[in-house]
């Protein structure tokens, strides 16, 4: 009766509303791409039994793709994707590499290609089930895949449960997309109660099932095991409810009842964990008949069972329904079960069953740990690494050992960006006896919140409390990250005298010699400029690629410095790499600032469309874990491009989002991002005033004294536009005496100079020598790279002085030129401004050009970037890997490009944006 009950159920009692509106996304999925659907609710609900009839309709008609989160304590990052991966790839009967425990996270483009391929033959329903447990990576990933999936016929049904603060609830500006659609379930009706309970008992009374509903509030796993686990007769006797229990309860007395065989089977594969092959269950459990034993189990919804080319694999389909099972477990027997599943599974899963197979304190497998953890470490494996130390930790039987793997392990979460598990444990940390080791945690969890000031002297207590008989590498360590936090507050000095420190407590050719020379070079930038800071980081090879994830920092501060310089290609090529290999060490620490000062060259490139993708990218890269600080510095960033494009009610909407974001900081750092930001939102409405009044603030007096002479080139142009466009012309010549000042050594300063420095003349009267200077200018070799925004403002400004001059032609021909690129770049408020220096009504000729020049105006942003790169000849794979899109997605652009242009070809395209 029992398994006719939940074949039933599983036929369809309740959620037919819920199932209709996904047959209606089934139908839109037929003929382009649905919005996402995420199905939430508590434990037992139901979620993926609404997901197995949903995959039960389509069977036949849609490859399925689906995957279910691990189950592990600590998830290594991108581990929810690979399994994504793993199953579109099976799906399209493509096998792929076994992932490895130390392999670097997939990247979402490889899925979003696997989908491609799937939806080239019917389309695809994506299940992904238990979001609740995945890894930020993952996730962030995910919620980029679904903003991609156009036009793709592509489902993607997400499930997870509703827990407040979780995945449900991502930062802001990497949301899910606006049109998802959310089912929350709620418990089943009365009436759905009634029908289930009837299978049982065919005279249930509606009074009965009153009760039903009342004890298990319509939890349909709730109530199965409440009919299963009693006589409904005699359940509520004299018309009182019997005392509710809690759902495990029923269940573990449910499964008490089985006999032994399916109990036994059932006790190993939750002691495994996950999905567990027929013949390793036959092995933990000395069965032949595993398989046979746990049909039942299986038609009743207990289990689910899949084959592959080798074996029958069965899993649990609720994680309540296994911890049930494990927590009923015998103490004995549990141990027993870990330690024949150790000799099944290699990696952490074996890890993992060694300590489940001991009862207690056990100094071999702590020591055992410690080594494996090691390993870890040396390959990059920071979270295998940590969870292995806090293993260690509770095996230990030595206090100080314990403290000692304690202390490290919580440092590696900390680092590999699991501040949430690491503070999990700050209740033993605060717990444990003053040390060195314990302040130094505690300072990176106060850097972790944003406060590194408090970071700073937590730090240089843990610093004063080491001492000979400490180990080096330890003291080079605690070294390393004191340098980094005063980089961080703008102190050079100190940093280069905490780096060289580190330097010296380790070998010449030791792994931390290369990111302490990162660090001095950085302090060396604060207090000697970035030509000086450089000399330090010399040993670095000339393809960034070719560097070790030990000379990844040092990679970073050199595109830094040659970024600061106006070296801009160069320092893209250094930052790329490092932006595209973010799991490696000491990633946490040096946060986004590779993201940051990549964007920020793009934007000097003129190359916004890039800015704007390697925005996003950092933005997911962050989410979850990042510091509140870098997501400011990305915010402002993003404010900055949509004042950039006019688009001022997003610009405010980020800059807003920054400040709330940047408020915990208790240093100055974020301000500069802030100030720019709001500067740049004045700049695009007009009010020049005001970027006065902003960039004014950004001086020695105000910021760190070093940092302001670092960074001032990144403000000083716009302060002395500003100050030209209000008539304070002795406050510009000031202001362009300092930026004479400012290290450069390719051509996006002196361009920016030659620019200002003819506006100033030309406002003073001289139009000849602005015009001199203009033209030295635009004749200026674009060493290091185009600095194609500050060229183009400079051309602007040029035709307006040749107007000035006279000479009409010549100076509209140059201001269409850069209209031109204004229009490319989608900046609106210049490009308006532009076309308003224009004197008098435009002639043939200029209506010519507009044409010619003007193409991309009536293209979307998207459309605008997927042409530009025909235009240089890339392939649609090599734009899709580029824009993180499938093909048919860049397909889809360039049939919507060609209608809106009336072109018939990819040459005619290509033709028509290297003419303009």
């Amino acid at each position: 009766m029992a398994e006719a009950l939940v074949r039933r159920g599983s036929d369809g009692v309740g959620r037919a509303a819920e199932l209709a509106r996904l047959l209606e996304l089934v139908d839109r999925a037929r003929v382009g791409t649905p919005p996402p659907v995420l199905i939430i609710g508590p434990p037992g609900i139901g979620k993926s039994e609404l997901v197995d009839r949903l995959r039960a309709r389509v069977a036949g008609e849609m490859a399925v793709v689906r995957a279910v989160a691990p189950d592990v304590g600590v998830s290594r990052p991108g581990a929810l994707l690979e399994r994504c991966l793993a199953a579109a790839r099976a799906a399209d009967g493509a096998a792929g590499p076994t992932p490895q425990d130390d392999a670097p996270p997939p990247d979402v483009s490889a899925l979003l290609t696997s989908l491609d391929a799937l939806d080239d033959h019917r389309p695809v329903l994506l299940v992904v089930d238990d979001l609740q447990r995945a890894d930020p990576e993952s996730l962030a990933s995910l919620r980029r895949l679904v903003r991609r999936l156009h036009p793709l016929r592509v489902l993607a049904v997400l499930v997870g449960h509703d827990r407040p603060d979780d995945w449900l609830e991502p930062p802001p500006g990497d949301d899910w997309p606006e049109d998802t659609v959310r089912m929350t379930l709620p418990g089943l009706t009365v009436d759905d109660v009634a029908d289930l309970a009837r299978e049982v008992d065919p005279d249930v009374t509606p009074w009965t099932a009153r009760r039903l509903h009342e004890e298990t509030d319509g939890n349909p796993m709730y109530l199965r095991a409440v009919l299963a686990d009693t006589d409904l007769a005699g359940r509520y006797r004299l018309g009182r409810p019997r005392p509710p229990g809690s759902l495990a309860g029923t269940l573990r007395r449910r499964l008490a009842r089985l006999a032994d065989a399916p109990r036994e089977a059932l006790e190993a594969l939750a002691v495994m964990g996950g999905p567990t092959p027929v013949r390793v269950l036959r092995a933990l459990t000395g069965r032949d008949t595993v398989a046979e034993d746990c049909a039942p189990l299986v038609r009743e919804g207990l289990l689910e069972a899949q084959v592959d080319e080798t074996d029958e694999i069965l899993a649990y389909r609720s994680a309540l329904v296994r911890d049930a099972v494990y927590g009923s477990v015998p103490a004995a027997r549990r141990r027993a079960l870990h330690r024949r599943a150790a000799d099944h599974t290699v990696g952490a899963a074996r890890w993992r069953h060694l300590v489940g197979s001991t009862d207690g304190p056990d100094a071999a497998l702590a020591d055992d740990l410690a080594r494996a953890a090691a390993e870890e470490f040396a390959r990059g494996g920071l979270v295998a690494a940590a969870e292995y130390l806090l293993w260690a930790a509770a095996r230990s039987t030595d206090e100080d050992v314990r403290a000692e793997h304690l202390t490290e392990g919580v440092r590696l979460l900390v680092h590999a960006s699991r501040e949430g598990h690491a503070l999990q444990h700050a209740a033993e940390i605060e717990a444990l006896p003053d040390s060195p080791g314990r302040s130094e945690l505690l300072g990176l969890l106060a850097f972790a919140r944003d406060e590194v000031t408090a970071a700073r002297d937590l730090l240089i207590t843990a610093r004063a409390g080491l001492d000979g008989d400490d180990p080096p590498e330890t003291i080079a360590r605690l070294d390393l990250e004191l340098a980094f936090v005063h980089c961080q507050l703008g102190a050079g000095g100190p940093a280069q005298a905490a780096a060289l420190d580190a330097r010296g407590q380790v070998p010449a050719g030791h792994r931390l010699v290369a990111v302490a020379d990162a660090f001095l070079a950085a302090g060396t930038a604060f207090t000697d400029g970035p030509a000086a800071a450089l000399e330090h980081l010399a040993f670095l090879p000339a393809a960034p690629a070719q560097a070790t994830p030990y000379e990844l920092a040092a990679v970073t501060y050199r595109g830094v410095l040659r970024g600061l310089l106006g070296r801009l290609e160069p320092a893209c090529a250094d930052l790329t790499v490092v932006a595209r290999r973010r799991h490696t060490p000491l990633a946490h620490l040096l946060g986004v600032s590779a993201q940051v000062h990549l964007i920020w060259c793009d934007y000097l490139l003129g190359e916004w469309d890039a800015a704007r993708r390697e925005l996003e990218g950092a933005v997911e890269a962050v989410t979850r874990h990042g510091r509140s600080v870098d997501h400011a510095a990305l915010w402002s960033l993003s404010a900055i491009l949509h004042a950039g494009r006019g688009e001022l009610d997003a610009a405010g909407t980020d800059l807003r989002r920054a400040t709330d974001l940047a408020a915990p900081a208790d240093f100055l750092g974020p301000r500069v991002h802030l100030t720019l930001a709001r500067a740049a939102i004045a700049q695009a409405e007009g009010r020049a005033g005001d970027v006065v009044g902003a960039l004014g603030s950004l001086t020695p007096e105000v910021l760190e004294p070093d940092r302001a002479r670092l960074y001032a080139g990144w403000w000083l142009p716009s302060l002395a536009e500003s100050q030209l466009d209000t008539g304070h012309l002795e406050d510009a010549a000031r202001t362009l005496t300092a930026l004479e000042r400012v290290a450069s050594a390719g051509a996006c300063l002196p361009v920016a100079r030659a620019w200002l420095g003819g506006r100033l003349a030309a406002e003073l009267g001289d139009l000849a020598g602005a015009r001199r200077a203009l033209e030295a200018g635009l004749a200026l070799p674009a060493d290091g790279g185009e600095p194609g925004w500050y060229r183009t403002r400079l051309r602007h400004t040029y035709g307006a002085v040749l107007l000035r001059a006279g000479e009409r032609a010549a100076g509209r021909a140059a201001l269409y030129a850069a209209a031109d690129v204004y229009s490319r770049l989608g900046a609106r408020p210049f490009l308006e401004r532009c076309l308003a220096d224009l004197d008098g009504p435009p002639d043939a000729v200029d209506v010519a050009v507009a044409v010619q020049q003007r193409w991309a105006d009536g293209l979307t942003d998207r459309e605008r970037e997927v042409t530009t790169l025909v235009g240089r000849g890339w392939t649609n794979p090599e734009i899709a890997a580029e824009l993180f899109v499938s093909t048919k997605t860049v397909e889809y652009h360039l049939r919507n490009v060609y209608g809106k242009l009336g072109l018939r070809s990819r040459r005619a395209l290509r033709d028509r944006v290297q003419r303009a």
